[in-house]
């Protein structure tokens, strides 16, 4: 199933980068930003923060989102890798996606990592929102990721940070596309994070 959506992602933008794929992956974001107007209408997010992510060539885009967050007064923290079998760690955005290199095994761009998962989630730090990136979600809202199990290993239930039941997190959302969502066949595992709730390109969708 991971290879399929993969090859998927990879056609449709191969086929066309610049048009439609750039309009589905800008209206992800437009969903996103849709939810922080409907959580803080004002807009003063100078006390406001979210994990989000750098998205990888055919992944959801989140770019537009993170410096719009940026751009008022928020704080934007991105996962970053260490080692294969460790949790992730975490670093703040301090400036535009655009001046974030690439780096590491899988050409993540992340900022320096400063913060543990424990720290991430600590009652000075907690984002108020996370958004976490799949290939796609069950119809219960088991996720498919793509297969390090870095998200499962730091925020499942049997992770270093369970985000279930944590006081101090905020809204999860999982991101993804709306093709995406009801895969058949996914099931949720002891270990696995589930979400309750996914960002798409047709707006917010709700898991039963």
């Amino acid at each position: 199933m991971r290879a399929r959506i993969r090859s998927e992602r990879a056609t449709r933008t191969a086929a066309d980068p610049e048009s439609s794929t750039a309009a589905t992956k800008s209206s992800v974001a437009e969903s996103a930003w849709r939810v922080v107007e409907s959580l803080w209408p004002d807009l003063d997010l100078s006390d406001r923060s979210v994990l989000a992510y750098a998205a990888l060539a055919g992944e959801p885009d989140m770019d537009s989102f993170i410096d719009r967050f940026l751009a008022h007064g928020g704080t934007v923290y991105l996962p970053v890798v260490t080692k294969v079998g460790h949790a992730l760690m975490f670093g703040a955005v301090t400036e535009s996606m655009t001046t974030i290199e690439p780096r590491g095994k899988w050409g993540i761009r992340e900022p320096s990592p400063t913060l543990t998962a424990p720290d991430l989630l600590s009652a000075e730090v907690a984002p108020a929102l996370v958004f976490v990136p799949a290939l796609g979600f069950g119809p219960q809202g088991a996720r498919l990721g793509n297969g390090g199990g870095f998200y499962d290993r730091t925020f499942g239930p049997q992770g270093e940070v369970p985000l279930a039941g944590n006081d101090h997190t905020g809204l999860i959302y999982g991101v993804c596309f709306s093709t995406e969502i009801g895969l058949s066949g996914l099931t949720v595992e002891p270990w696995d994070l589930q979400i309750s709730r996914a960002v798409t390109d047709d707006g917010v969708h709700s898991f039963v």
